[in-house]
Formats: C-alpha cells, structure tokens, sequence
C-alpha cells in the first residue's frame, strides 16, 4: 500500500507529520515506511512536492529520490506513507505518474475534511504567516468573489478531482467529527488507515506554533513596509520572527497592538450560506462510505463564525505600534546582516540535510 496524505492546510498536518517522523522506527517495525527526505522541512515531504514537473523529471535528483524509496520499500517489503499539503496542488498526471513509481504498491490518498468557515479563518492567518498581505476582509472579498469555485470554501473542487483517479483509493477524514468524539487525529489516522496499535505522540507544545492574531495582524505591517524575505534562502515572515524575536518582544507585540481598542472589528461568516450546505450535502451524497470515521449528522459546524481583525492604518496611527514597528523593522530588514546571516545558516542546514537524507536514501 502507498498512502499519500495530501492534508490540506490548517487540518492538523503539522501534528500528523511531526508523530509521523516521531515514530519512524516503530512506523517501520509496522510495516510502513516513513523517509526521512524533509530539506526545507524536516518532518514532512514537502520538497518532493514543491515542484511536480521537477519532481517527476527522469533526470531530477528528486525524482531519483522517488525511486529510492520505492525500492527501499519493495526490498524490505513495506508500505508508504508520504505527507505534503503540497502535493493538493498536483495535477491528476502528476500522482498517476507518482502512482506508477510507485508500483506495485496500491495508492490510496488521504484528504481530511474540516468545517470551511474554520479553514478559512485560520488560513488566512497561515498566509500572513507566509507571506500575504491581503488583510482578512481583502482575502473574504478575493475568496467570496466565486464561492463554488474557491478551494477553501468548497472542498468538493479538490475531492472531485482526486475521486475520478483511476484505480485510486480515496479516503476523506474527518477533521470535525473526530474532534466531536474527543479522539486524536494521529490515532485515528494510525489505527484506521495504516491498520497499527496505537503510538506516543510528541509534546503537544512542540507541534506547531499558533500565533495570536495580534502577532498576525502586526506580521502583516511588517510585510506592508518591507516586503518579503523570498530572495534570502526562501525565508518567510513566520520563520523570521519565530528565530529573530525573543519573548519579551513578542510579548509587547501582543499587549500593544491588543491595546489599540478601536482598531478590533470583527466580521461574521454565516455556516447557512448556500455555499457551505450544499457542499456538505453533496460530500454525504457521494461519499460517506469513504469517510473515517463514520459522521453522526453533520460534517460541518453549526452557526455563525465571529472572525476578527485589526484595521492596518488604526494600528499604524498608534505611537507605541509604530516604535515597534520601526524597532523591528531595523532587526529584520531584509539585506540586513541578521538576515544574511539567518540566509546562510538556513542553506547549511539543507544542506546536511541533504547530505545525511543521501546516506539513508
């Protein structure tokens, strides 16, 4: 069996793929093989998923990393289990082709299903995080413009797709109802799809980092002066903060951008929308034998979603957020030396990375 978890975003990927690479060895003792490949990423497979058409080309050193692990995996007589939110984003070729490195192990993709309007809040902040400037009514307005067709508030655009694959297994989990009976995504995804005992989960803390959203809020400020960090090691605003900013500062970011009372609005995205019920009747309709676990009632939360957010040029007409803003701005400059050096330290992990995946490989 070769199982691809293709996420998407803000679906408990980073926890699924931190346990998974936690538990390597006993994934293997199992049966399953999890590779260690992860340059950019350590825990995930997202290098191989970056690129399809590098990835797939006969010639790439990722594609001869795909071959690698096909035959690891045939001469131990293991399963695969791959995981990138990047790989969502494949054309149906590209995974018939993965499919057929592959071979003879069957595929089966995994999707995980959550309620949209939760999705989508969370994702924009994740793309602030990223990079984005769009401000959350900005990205309301750009999603809403076409519902049907939004991936993030439709998920059916992506099930669809991944459902007319030939002789492809499709498995949708569900995000909401395992939260409902209180059970944990990793052991679901363990036992019910891989067929394995239960295993130890990382530290909670560690799994991913959840920024308030008066960090968010304050990221984008940042970006809205400098910029991005692209052209330095593929360096991101989230990353950025995370190694350049100590505690304490982080700390003054939340309490003085939180401070600015008159900034906070909120938006409220009614679940009622034609959208959302529709998509959610049309998922059951088509497939509710594909889903793990089985769902109660309903596949989507219930209400209205209160989502709120700061208004850029309120926050930035305040003297306490705009030293802050002038404060680190100087820290994390792009071009500037912390950077640079953040650059390079950055390059040489990849590249042990890269020298140690090739050892394993």
């Amino acid at each position: 069996m070769f199982v691809l978890h293709v996420g998407p975003h803000k679906t408990a990927t980073t926890w699924l793929q931190q346990n998974f690479h936690h538990n390597i060895k006993a994934l293997e003792k199992a049966g399953w093989l999890y590779p260690q490949t992860g340059e950019r990423v350590r825990v995930a497979h997202h290098d191989l998923s970056d690129d399809p058409d590098e990835t797939l080309d006969g010639k790439s050193r990722r594609f001869r990393e795909l071959q690698a692990i096909a035959r690891k995996a045939n001469d131990r007589g293991l399963n695969i289990l791959l995981s990138s939110e990047g790989f969502r984003n494949w054309k149906p070729e590209h995974l018939l082709r993965l499919k057929e490195i592959m071979a003879p192990h069957e595929m089966r993709i995994v999707y995980c299903v959550r309620d949209p309007v939760s999705t989508f809040y969370s994702f924009w902040a994740q793309q602030v995080k990223t990079g984005s400037k769009l401000s959350f009514p900005e990205f309301c307005q750009k999603q809403f413009r076409k519902p049907i067709r939004s991936r993030l508030l439709n998920p059916l655009v992506e099930i669809d797709a991944l459902a007319e694959l030939e002789d492809v297994d499709l498995t949708l989990l569900l995000y909401d109802e395992i939260r409902r009976r209180n059970d944990d995504i990793f052991d679901v995804f363990v036992q019910s799809i891989l067929g394995i005992g239960p295993l130890p989960h990382v530290d909670a803390e560690t799994a991913n980092e959840r920024q308030p959203l008066e960090m968010t809020e304050f990221m984008r400020l940042i970006l809205l002066r400098v910029g991005s960090w692209r052209d330095e090691a593929d360096t991101n605003i989230g990353r950025v903060f995370h190694h350049m900013l100590g505690e304490r500062t982080r700390e003054q970011i939340v309490s003085s951008v939180g401070a600015v009372s008159e900034a906070r609005q909120n938006m409220t995205i009614d679940r009622e929308q034609p959208v959302f019920r529709r998509a959610e009747r049309q998922l059951l309709a088509r497939y509710k034998a594909s889903m793990i676990p089985s769902p109660a009632k309903r596949l989507f939360l219930e209400g209205a979603q209160e989502c709120a957010f700061y208004d850029a040029e309120k926050l930035q007409a305040d003297p306490t957020v705009r030293q802050l803003l002038d404060d680190v701005v100087r820290k994390v400059r792009p071009g500037g030396l912390r950077m640079w050096v953040m650059g390079w330290s950055r390059f040489w992990l990849m590249l042990w990375r890269r020298i140690v995946k090739a050892v394993r490989l």
